[in-house]
């Protein structure tokens, strides 16, 4: 699902610094391949095929990492954006996305997709939201995708702009 996409678009033009993309995919991977030009990205994988596809994008900007269990990622780097989208499938919390995204506090915007009310306690996402200040939902269509920050603004945001 590219739901995600215009509300990522936003998110890298309003920040700056280096990108995290937890869960490679068609849409993402390429999309923040070619908007963050300039920007180091960090693509973090655990299935093969999808770490596959990801290392077509690799260059000296872009890395992408295999990984069994998203335990190997560089949490405490400060990210001017990450995106959480990724399914962990070969640990014991096949889905920890919201304990992933808590961990990325210092990040200036995380970007987290599957959002709507019926995933959030599936993801982990409840717990995440009340972590930080700013919070933007778009929810134009299903799978809602939802923006968080400690230090930008993102309640402004609004699905025309």
């Amino acid at each position: 699902m590219s739901t995600h996409m215009l509300t990522l678009m936003r998110a890298v033009r309003e920040t700056t610094g280096d990108v995290c993309e937890m869960g490679a995919g068609f849409y993402s991977t390429a999309l923040l391949h070619w908007l963050c030009q300039g920007r180091n990205v960090h693509t973090y994988e655990s299935d093969p095929d999808y770490h596959h596809y990801a290392t077509k994008f690799q260059t000296h900007t872009h890395r992408a990492h295999k990984t069994e269990d998203f335990s190997d990622v560089d949490y405490g780097r400060h990210y001017g954006l990450v995106f959480i989208d990724h399914t962990s499938d070969r640990s014991a919390n096949p889905h920890k996305r919201g304990e992933d995204a808590i961990k990325f506090e210092n990040a200036d915007l995380i970007v987290m997709h599957d959002t709507e009310p019926e995933h959030e306690a599936h993801y982990g996402y409840d717990k995440v939201f009340p972590k930080f200040r700013y919070r933007y939902d778009w929810k134009e269509c299903k799978p809602w995708t939802s923006v968080v920050s400690n230090t930008i603004d993102v309640t402004k945001w609004n699905s025309q702009s």
